[in-house]
């Protein structure tokens, strides 16, 4: 299961009124998992949060890109709609697709940290490749 409480996790890029990260893993369902594991550390500070339940983000799509938007802007919805954080992820292939478990508990706005508002997953310059052994990934999100 990734667990990841430090910001080695991704690299913030500059872009304008947007919030642009990339990440590498050496796998391509790690690349998945720790994609969600950042958008939850660019919303909420991952101290205080504990793996209480569990929710499964399951997409597919026609593209690696496509399945990235798709889950990480289901994983968003799942904080939006549900005010459930995660501080684990762990990604399973399914046919055509990836299902992503978010272990976190609901946000407590007396223990927990808003960092970033994140209204949506972009398009724009999303990238999801594989070069010299690792899988890396470059995402934009609207704030």
């Amino acid at each position: 299961m990734n667990q990841r409480n430090d910001r080695k996790l991704f690299r913030e890029f500059e872009h304008t009124g947007d919030l642009g990260i990339e990440l590498e893993a050496p796998t391509r369902l790690e690349l998945f998992a720790n994609a969600a594991l950042a958008l939850a550390h660019l919303m909420v500070a991952a101290e205080g949060i504990s793996p209480r339940e569990s929710r499964l983000v399951e997409t597919s799509a026609e593209s690696d890109e496509d399945l990235m938007h798709d889950m990480l802007a289901a994983a968003l919805n799942v904080f939006l709609a549900d005010g459930f954080i995660w501080c684990e992820a762990r990604a399973e292939e399914r046919p055509g697709g990836v299902a992503v478990t978010l272990r976190g508990e609901r946000f407590d706005p007396h223990r927990h940290q808003l960092l970033t508002e994140i209204k949506a997953v972009t398009y724009h310059q999303l990238r999801v490749e594989r070069g010299r052994g690792l899988w890396r990934a470059r995402i934009v999100f609207d704030v």
